[in-house]
């Protein structure tokens, strides 16, 4: 509790501070995923988080979720286990599928998942210009899963040079080579960028030794991801986009919790497909989309090494989704904006899985030709900017599913910018998430499922410096979802189905400040607390597992000489309650951990790095029964023209 204090009053008194200091990042950043058009940050009244590719660059050795990991509101159970592992994204405390993945605006949510939602293994860090953290409910721009907020991932583009390659190599602890290599450029009117990532490791065994005589295996991890990005200006006005993202990756996985297994693969592999399209006026601009989001998975076990009565299991789990969207922004008066979109999307999923035992085989599967659905979606929003400081976004979306009917979401969100550095708002909106099509037609499925449904409010302030440079937030939030899908197991029948049962509860609290001390030193503070309740049968559970309701980063970067940057990290994670079927004690106790980063420029072009992590050597478990990374390093070099 002392150490919590101390950095809580830290983070307070570093606010007051702010306007004595300069900094070289903008606070005031252009982004898109809260409007769907560019807009200054200090325009909107939506929770908007900006990792540039500045920051990328500093984590080069860390992978997508350990970035996400570090910022406010968002824990990623699982992102410091072996490479690999099935990772679940909890923004503001909410449950996995809550959360929204865009790649470069398009959702690349996975049908072939119980919870329809995506992979971040399957995201190179390497490849993305930058990302953006839109928080709160964002159904009525993003539809479906935008429950707690959305995470868009641009990926880089091509360059302003003719011919800009760039490369990277990195060796790290547990064996693991990180390799890339690119080239973007543009060439009178056509720009690209192709880069190709590979990524192997001789790991460590994912599931915890708790006897440290089993011997348990090492569970090793290979990737290799594919990223070309075409874009075409045919006419001042019209241009057109191509981008194909293909990621496979193969790991070695373990029984469960504290149990080896030492023949047990998965292999994953996903394909984004996009050509777009954009037409300018001076008044007004038009995008449409079209993707296909392709996703196979295969798990293969003969459980030789495991022995009692499992002999062997097999699985193979595709999905793909086909989306078109077309949307446009016009521009109806000097502060006015309207925004109006239509979306189709449509999934399917091929399932099959084949186990035998020593009480013979069992089967099960899903066909693409009932297992699929279609949504239909039309959307509009309006926008007032700085009307005498005042600000409004307002928007409604239509939503009409193949099987449960129609459903409507809304925003309204009004802030209000005091003067030039201090801006309020509110966030009153609602969201939904569609079953998936596990929960609507596999053996346990239920065709009368509902949708989802939540209501968000959020009320907060932030404050930048004079020099627009340095900020605080803050932000509380409360979010209450309705007809929560949940699997009942019938008391009477023992019979088993998901079905629209429950309600679920959460609020939260979100401080986030940045504060530059003179032009050498820069340090970000975010703290999150988070609660929640369920009601089942009319009675309050406590439901809120594997979320902690406490934690807090800390990053301090300084550059003591020109070409040099060192930035020592710190992380703590509270007491999380376990899983409702996990073994051990109630409560997984709270962890910290202690990095370090440091760069050197040896010349314009070529930097090198190390990243220490975890340096005290904290032992701690996310996943109960699971192993995260101890001490551990990453060393290598990057390149760029």
């Amino acid at each position: 509790m002392k150490m919590k204090f101390l950095w809580v009053t830290a983070v307070i008194f570093s606010s007051h501070l702010y306007a004595q200091v300069d900094s070289t990042k903008n606070l005031d950043a252009l982004v898109v995923t809260a409007t769907k058009s560019i807009i200054k940050q200090s325009q909107t009244g939506k929770v908007v988080t900006v990792i540039d590719q500045a920051t990328l660059q500093q984590n080069v050795g860390k992978t997508l979720s350990e970035i996400l990991n570090f910022q406010s509101g968002i824990f990623v159970n699982g992102a410091n286990n072996s490479l690999g592992t099935n990772q679940d994204i909890f923004l503001r405390g909410s449950s996995s599928g809550n959360t929204l993945i865009l790649l470069d605006g398009i959702p690349v949510n996975d049908p072939s998942l119980i919870s329809n939602s995506f992979d971040p293994n399957n995201l190179v860090l390497s490849q993305i210009e930058r990302i953006e953290i839109l928080k709160g409910a964002q159904s009525t721009l993003w539809g479906s899963s935008a429950v707690a907020g959305v995470i868009n991932i641009i990926s880089k583009k091509g360059s302003t040079k003719k011919i800009s390659p760039s490369a990277s190599i990195s060796y790290g602890s547990y064996g693991t080579v990180k390799t890339n290599a690119g080239i973007s450029g543009k060439n009178n009117r056509l720009n690209y960028n192709l880069s190709y990532n590979h990524t192997e490791s001789k790991g460590f065994s994912s599931a915890y030794d708790s006897t440290s005589v089993e011997g348990f295996d090492k569970d090793g991890f290979l990737q290799n991801s594919f990223l070309a990005n075409l874009g075409f200006a045919a006419t001042k006005k019209f241009s057109i986009t191509s981008s194909s993202n293909y990621v496979q990756y193969k790991s070695n996985l373990d029984a469960g919790g504290y149990k080896d297994e030492k023949d047990y693969t998965g292999v994953n592999s996903t394909l984004i497909q996009t050509v777009g399209m954009v037409y300018k006026t001076s008044k007004s601009d038009f995008h449409f989309t079209n993707t296909l989001v392709k996703t196979k998975r295969t798990l293969s076990d003969d459980s030789a090494s495991v022995g009692g009565f499992a002999k062997f299991s097999s699985g193979e789990y595709n999905g793909n989704s086909f989306i078109s969207e077309l949307y446009a922004n016009f521009k109806v008066a000097k502060k006015i904006t309207l925004l109006s979109g239509l979306q189709r999307n449509a999934q399917n999923t091929d399932q099959s899985y084949l186990s035998i035992s020593s009480y013979g085989p069992y089967q099960s599967s899903l066909s693409s030709e009932t297992a699929h659905t279609t949504n239909y979606s039309v959307y509009a929003s309006m926008m007032f900017l700085n009307f005498n400081g005042f600000n409004l976004e307002a928007g409604v979306r239509y939503n009409q599913h193949s099987i449960y009917g129609d459903n409507a979401t809304y925003s309204f969100n009004p802030s209000y910018n005091v003067n030039t550095n201090t801006r309020l708002f509110v966030n009153i909106s609602s969201a939904f998430r569609i079953p998936s099509l596990y929960q609507l037609h596999s053996e346990y499925g239920n065709l009368k499922l509902k949708p989802e449904e939540s209501n968000n409010y959020e009320v907060g302030a932030q404050v930048l410096g004079n020099n627009k440079k340095n900020s605080i937030r803050l932000v509380g939030f409360k979010r209450d979802i309705r007809q929560l899908i949940i699997f009942y197991t019938d008391p009477v029948t023992y019979d088993g189905k998901y079905s629209n049962k429950d309600k679920q509860n959460d609020y939260g609290v979100e401080l986030e400040t940045e504060l530059a001390m003179g032009k050498k030193v820069k340090w970000v503070n975010t703290i999150t607390y988070v609660n929640g309740e369920g009601t089942m049968d009319n009675q309050k559970v406590k439901n809120f597992y594997l979320r902690p309701n406490f934690t807090l980063n800390s990053i301090i970067t300084f550059n003591p000489i020109e070409k040099l940057t060192l930035s020592p990290s710190f992380r703590f994670v509270g007491n999380r309650l376990k899983g409702e079927y996990d073994e051990g004690p109630e409560k997984l106790p709270h962890y910290y951990t202690l990095d370090f980063y440091a760069g050197y420029n040896i010349s314009k072009k070529i930097r090198g790095f190390v990243d220490a992590r975890n340096i005290t050597d904290q032992f701690y478990m996310d996943i109960i029964g699971y192993n995260s990374r101890r001490a551990n390093f990453t060393i290598g070099i990057t390149f760029v023209n």
